[in-house]
Parts: C-alpha cells; sequence; structure tokens
C-alpha cells in the first residue's frame, strides 16, 4: 500500500485544491458579472494575463493556458461558424452570399441557431474528452460582413452581398442566432469580421496582407462601416481587426478604428481579435514598426484583446512578457485587454456549475438532425435565383416529355466544389448534385463532365462534347458550370470575369451545336459572384438560367423541388440577386479602388446597364403593387427626425403560389446640389411566403431617421432639406427609365433646419419584420 500513497497524496491536494477554487467569488453565482470578473482578473499575474492575451489560436495547439492553482481549464477561442462549424462532420448549410440571396432574415437567424447548436454540440463532446484545439471552442469568427464590391474578390462568397443596410440586417440575425436568447448563457459567441475597409483584393494585383485601402471619410462611414454598427448594436461579443490597413494605418494597429470609433463612438464593449497572423504583419508586410515587440505594443495599446496567429513562432504578444518587465505596459491596460476575454467565457459558463447551463447538454445527435437538414434544404431552396425563363419553360409540368436528358459540364456531380469556402466537412451520405438529385426523374439519363479536370477545365473533351450534343437526340440537357472554391477563395482572386479557362467554349459548343427546337437547355451557375454569361442571356437556345451559388450538401433536392410540379402542385421559392451583376469586367473600376463611385447599385455608373441587377430575380408568378400610403398627416412634409410609415398591398396575380421578395428603396435629393448622396438606398426588405393567387397583403414598414441621413464630412449624419423619393416593387429602380411604371412612388419633402442624427450609424436599425 505504501508504493501507492504518493498517487493518494496527490489525488487529495488535487481535491482538496478544487474545493477551495469553489469558494472564489469568481466561481460565485450568486454575485454580478462584473465582481466575478474583476475577481478572478485580481487573482491573475500580469504573464497569466498576458498569456490569456496571446494564445488566440491558429494553430493546434493554439489554446489558452490552463491556470492549475486556479482549476481553470484552457479555451479554444479559433471556431469558425460561417454556416455550420469548419473542419467538422456538420450539417452543410448553404454558404453565406446564398443566404443574403434568400432575402429572409429570419432564415439568417435559423441558420445562426442551427449552426450553435451544432458547435456546442461538438464542444461537449470534446469537454468530455479533455480535448483543446482550434475548432473546439464556442467562439466564432462569424459572421463577414464587409461589402461585396468587387466581382473578383475571392472573399465574396462569404459575404451577405454589396449593400450595408442588408448586411447590417443579415449581422444583427445572424449573431442573435449564434448567441441565443437565454437569459443568463451564450450558447456561442459571435465575431463580426473583417475590421474594416477590407474588401479585397486578397493576392492580385496586390497582397492583402500589406494593401492599403485608401478611403474617404464619406465611403467609409457610408459604405464600410454600418454593418459593424449593426452587428455591434446586435451584441456582438467580439469583432476582428483585418489585415489591411487604412489610409496608411494597419487596422490592427488603427487607433481611431479601434478606439475612437468602435469603443467610444459605437459603444463596442466586448475583445477585439487580430487576423490571422495581423499584428506581425505590421513589421513583415506593411513595414510600419521595426521590430515585433513595438508591433505587439502598438497593437495592444490601440485596442487589440486577442491575438490569433498561425504557429507559435508567428506570436507577436508573446513579446509583451519582455516589454512589461522593461516597465512598457501599464497593469491597467492588462487588465483591460483582458476583462473582456474573461466576462465571455464567464458568459458561455465555464466557471458556473455544468448543470446550470442547458446548452451543456446537447449532443452530437443534433448534426445532420431531421430538423437541420430540412432547414439546409429550405434555406437552399430560396436561394436560387432564376435568371431567365424564356417561354415560361419553368416549371416542368411533365417529366415524361423529356425522353432524353443529359447532363453536361463540371458542376453536374462535383459535391466537394458546391459546398465553397469554410464549410463543414462534407458528408457525401448527405449530399446530393444535379446528376443524383434529378437522375431518377427520367426514364434515359446521359452524363459527360466535358472537363476532365473538373471545373478548372484546362483539359476540354470537345470533340466527344460536340459528337455528343451533333446528334440532336436530348430533350433536355442540364448545363452545369461555375468557379468552385478551388477558383474562388481566401487568398486567391479571379483575374476575369469569365467562365474558367474551356467552359466558356463549352458553353459556346452547346449554344452552337444544339437546336431550340429541338432541345431545352437549363443552365445552372455555381459561382459566389458575377460570370460572364452574356452569350447565354442573349442566346434563344438556352431558355432557363439559374444562380445556384454555393448551395452545398442539399442542391440536388432543392433543384429537385425548385424546378418541377410535384402532386399537381407548385409553389415558387426563388431568391433575388444581393449584387450587381456586370455585362463585363471592364464596367467596374479597379479592385484597388476604393472611391465608392462605379460600384454597387448605390453609386453605378450612368453610362453602363448590368447584365441583371441587385434584387433581380424572376418568379414563376406576377405579382402586383397598390395604393401606397402614409402616415404624414401633410401628405408630403416630414419634421425633420421623424420616421415615416408607409402602408401598401401587394396582390399575386399569376396562376402559382410563390414567394415575394418585397423591396423598398429610397433616393434622396438635397437642395444643397454639391451633398454626395448614394443614387439609392435599400431601406426595408421582407419575404412574403406561399401567397396563393389573387391574395392581397396588407404590408406596411417604417423609414428611419437614420436612413434619411446623409453624411456631411466635419459634421456627421444629418438630416438636411430635401426631398426624398420613395420606391415599392419587386426590384431595383431604373435609372433609364424614371417611371418605373410597375414600382409604387411616392415624394416627401424635408424643409427643416439641419438635424443631427449621428456620427457613426446602421442603416439596419429597422430590423423588424414588414
Amino acid at each position: 500500500m505504501a508504493q501507492y500513497s504518493h498517487i493518494i497524496l496527490l489525488v487529495l491536494n488535487s481535491v482538496l485544491r478544487f474545493s477551495h477554487s469553489q469558494d472564489y467569488p469568481f466561481r460565485n453565482v450568486s454575485l454580478d458579472w462584473s465582481v466575478r470578473v474583476d475577481d478572478l482578473i485580481s487573482r491573475l499575474t500580469p504573464d497569466e494575463i498576458i498569456d490569456q492575451l496571446a494564445y488566440g489560436g491558429g494553430w493546434d495547439e493554439g489554446v489558452t493556458p490552463s491556470i492549475v492553482r486556479l482549476n481553470i481549464k484552457p479555451y479554444s477561442w479559433a471556431t469558425e461558424c460561417l454556416r455550420g462549424e469548419l473542419n467538422e462532420n456538420s450539417t452543410g448549410f448553404l454558404q453565406a452570399i446564398n443566404l443574403a440571396a434568400t432575402w429572409n432574415k429570419n432564415l439568417l437567424y435559423a441558420v445562426g441557431n442551427a449552426t450553435a447548436y451544432e458547435v456546442h454540440g461538438h464542444f461537449n463532446a470534446y469537454q468530455k474528452q479533455g480535448k483543446y484545439g482550434v475548432h473546439r471552442g464556442l467562439s466564432c469568427f462569424s459572421p463577414v460582413i464587409n461589402i461585396m464590391r468587387h466581382p473578383l474578390w475571392g472573399r465574396n462568397q462569404e459575404t451577405y452581398g454589396e449593400d450595408p443596410y442588408m448586411s447590417g440586417v443579415y449581422a444583427s440575425n445572424y449573431v442573435r442566432g449564434l448567441q441565443g436568447n437565454h437569459q443568463r448563457y451564450l450558447n456561442t459567441n459571435g465575431g463580426c469580421k473583417h475590421y474594416d475597409v477590407h474588401n479585397g483584393p486578397e493576392n492580385y494585383p496586390v497582397s492583402r496582407f500589406s494593401f492599403d485601402a485608401v478611403v474617404s471619410e464619406y465611403d467609409w462611414r457610408s459604405t464600410f462601416l454600418p454593418q459593424f454598427k449593426a452587428c455591434v448594436d446586435a451584441g456582438v461579443y467580439s469583432v476582428m481587426c483585418s489585415y489591411n490597413s487604412i489610409n496608411g494605418l494597419p487596422a490592427c494597429a488603427n487607433e481611431k478604428l479601434l478606439k475612437t470609433i468602435l469603443r467610444d463612438k459605437m459603444n463596442f464593449v466586448g475583445y477585439v481579435v487580430s487576423d490571422a497572423n495581423a499584428i506581425v504583419n505590421i513589421v513583415y508586410e506593411h513595414n510600419y514598426t521595426q521590430t515585433v515587440a513595438d508591433a505587439a505594443l502598438l497593437a495592444l495599446n490601440n485596442g487589440v484583446n486577442l491575438e490569433l496567429a498561425i504557429s507559435l513562432g508567428d506570436t507577436a504578444f508573446l513579446t509583451l512578457h519582455d516589454s512589461y518587465k522593461l516597465g512598457k505596459i501599464e497593469n491597467k491596460t492588462l487588465t483591460d485587454r483582458v476583462r473582456p476575454l474573461i466576462y465571455t467565457r464567464m458568459r458561455l459558463g465555464e466557471f458556473d456549475p455544468i448543470e446550470m447551463n442547458p446548452y451543456n447538454q446537447i449532443s452530437v445527435d443534433i448534426i445532420q438532425s431531421d430538423e437541420h437538414r430540412n432547414l439546409a434544404l429550405t434555406a437552399a431552396i430560396q436561394s436560387f435565383v432564376l435568371l431567365k425563363n424564356d417561354q415560361n419553360v419553368l416549371p416542368i409540368t411533365n417529366v415524361d416529355k423529356f425522353k432524353q436528358v443529359l447532363f453536361l459540364g463540371p458542376m453536374s456531380n462535383n459535391p466537394i466544389q458546391q459546398f465553397g469556402d469554410y464549410s463543414p466537412i462534407l458528408d457525401i451520405f448527405y449530399t446530393t448534385t444535379p446528376l443524383s438529385g434529378l437522375q431518377d426523374l427520367f426514364c434515359n439519363v446521359a452524363w459527360e463532365n466535358a472537363c476532365v479536370d473538373g471545373n478548372v477545365c484546362l483539359n476540354y473533351n470537345q470533340n466527344k462534347t460536340i459528337d455528343l450534343l451533333s446528334k440532336g437526340e436530348y430533350d433536355l440537357i442540364f448545363l452545369s458550370l461555375g468557379t468552385g472554391q478551388i477558383i474562388e477563395s481566401e487568398g486567391s482572386d479571379r483575374q476575369t470575369m469569365n467562365l474558367p479557362n474551356y467552359q466558356q467554349q463549352l458553353l459556346d459548343d452547346t449554344i452552337t451545336y444544339t437546336s431550340a427546337s429541338r432541345t431545352t437547355i437549363i443552365l445552372l451557375l455555381f459561382s459566389a459572384t458575377p460570370l460572364q454569361i452574356q452569350s447565354a442571356q442573349q442566346s434563344k437556345n438556352i431558355p432557363c438560367i439559374i444562380q445556384l451559388g454555393f448551395p452545398a450538401q442539399e442542391t440536388g433536392l432543392a433543384l429537385r423541388t425548385a424546378l418541377f410540379i410535384h402532386d399537381n402542385k407548385v409553389s415558387s421559392k426563388f431568391g433575388r440577386l444581393p449584387y450587381t451583376w456586370p455585362v463585363k469586367i471592364d464596367d467596374v473600376p479597379s479592385i484597388t479602388n476604393y472611391n465608392m463611385h462605379g460600384f454597387t447599385y448605390r453609386y453605378y455608373s450612368n453610362t453602363t446597364q448590368p447584365l441583371y441587377n441587385f434584387g433581380h430575380g424572376l418568379s414563376y408568378s406576377i405579382f402586383s403593387y397598390h395604393d401606397l400610403t402614409t402616415n404624414l398627416t401633410d401628405s408630403t412634409k416630414v419634421k425633420a427626425g421623424d420616421s415615416v410609415e408607409i402602408y401598401f398591398r401587394v396582390l399575386n396575380n399569376g396562376p402559382y403560389r410563390s414567394d415575394e421578395i418585397v423591396q423598398v428603396y429610397v433616393s434622396i435629393f438635397p437642395q444643397n446640389t454639391s451633398l454626395i448622396t448614394s443614387k439609392f438606398q435599400l431601406v426595408s426588405f421582407e419575404r412574403l411566403t406561399d401567397v396563393s393567387p389573387n391574395v392581397h397583403v396588407l404590408m406596411s414598414t417604417i423609414i428611419t431617421k437614420e436612413q434619411m441621413a446623409v453624411y456631411i464630412d466635419n459634421k456627421g449624419f444629418m438630416i438636411i432639406p430635401c426631398s426624398i423619393k420613395i420606391y415599392v416593387g419587386s426590384h431595383l429602380p431604373s435609372q433609364s427609365n424614371t417611371n418605373n411604371e410597375d414600382l409604387l412612388t411616392a415624394q416627401i419633402t424635408i424643409d427643416d433646419n439641419e438635424y443631427f442624427v449621428g456620427e457613426y450609424i446602421s442603416y439596419a436599425t429597422n430590423i423588424s419584420p414588414l
């Protein structure tokens, strides 16, 4: 027995130490959060605090060190939750740009919430195993709310499109979904990124690691900051500072960005985490400081709470140990920086008894549950955008008339590339493609990739393809083309809008060697952003074009639901574009130009017409809008600072039950014509679901003071003497057709003195349903 005495003593000491730790005030659940946080911080040494700031993750062992004497475990900060947990066997929800295409704010909440439950299920399993590391925590580096400003940017797919109001609405809902609605505990915590003015390039024509975004104060506050203000207003716990510089100052060392704007003006109280290696890049890419130690001090003093690095050797904050010993860091700075980190971990339930937190009961059984797969399917269906439907070829009412069907192209059966970037691990058991999802509907099916090397398509089997098409034996061809994350992704910008390599030739050959009288062609596009497809839009041989984005695991089943009538029933569920689709890349300024003139529908050039406008998308049905009125006693006058409520009716005039995307825009015309304003601004949107034929829907929405304000240098956002035109309908107002006869319009005027709204505002204050 004596040989075991030392082991027994160790166990007893551990038990006593654990028991004693329960008496610390930071573990007393009856105390206020602030008291508990202050108590825990008071028990940490400066070196322990620095380690808590330095180990934000980014590599497998990059977790915060445990503090054994306080019975504090390691913590994993680096988890990606863009639409399902990255690098885990999780439900494969559709890509973020697809979520934007649904124009359904409730779906954003639902997918965020489902993602959080799956993340927490993984976390609980790892905790039981005592495992820590990247993607094993509860703190999400999501959502991405950068503006989709240029069609070639590789990370467009991770965004919510090009509009700051829409991005703000989506960010608010996704963050609330991630964080949950428990009064005491977070399910996970959200983290909005990348802050800020980080909208390309990735690697072409210059590197994102050294790029300096030169931006005017007007564009910065009117386009690149509002969605972050919405994120902060939604209660997000984290913001990630970006790789780039802004007007010469690296974002992760930028006092104006991190202190003045984020904390002082937007009242952010959470933690700022650096993008991976962004702090060492201050030295090696931006050449802004001479040493890594200087970069770490600059980032710390200007507001960074947590460093994310790619490896231990890249962790700049470890130099803070020596800087502290040299007297370069005040104790208050350390305690201020660690406070929101400790508070976040407390709200995630780390220092409370396990049984108190209901989220600790979530198991991995929730992953790929029927509920989550159905949500993924519903969302995918609503994200498809019907760009073209000549002669109402869709929906397909009779599959029997298509005796011979060909699935053609590199995206016909390419499950990995239909997921897009930042996805969970593909589970082939739950994944369907156009081929696997549709082939059993038809008697005779052929499949030809045409591109031997997949969607890169440097090796195109043209002779075989032409031979197949020239026979004229196919009644229906599903032509599936696109990019995939092998073409566009983080770190990889596209250099043209063209279809990848020989895919353009495949499209041309399909048009040339088929007959519209014999063969129906449905073009399915898998890409996050616009492609050069003007030839398809103009061709009579291609009656149907559908932008699918990256719908992930439910692609095939979603197509099956969207394109065909089942049991003599059909419901049109298509989405709308959350971005402008140029005819050609020359219609858009350079990706390195951050003057917004010429970018997005808000500032698009008057001399060019897009192939498809922001908000474009067709339906199987037809809707009309009626009886626009306001709550104004005087039919046109608005007092500066007041909101305006509008009312109208929507009628389904078509033959099918259908969803409708209601869009409300304003144009502001200042009396002072020298002021800069956007051409149009989306101020409200709503997705109506399953409206039956001949049914009216009564609607109302509020146009807020923030949405009527204009940014003026040295003044802020002001309501000024102006006229404001309101547009209500199913699409963006046309610049070339000033009548916009299918839209409801109204005009209001403000002739009061100037009214101050704020220095930094969110357009997304009106996020409740219409």
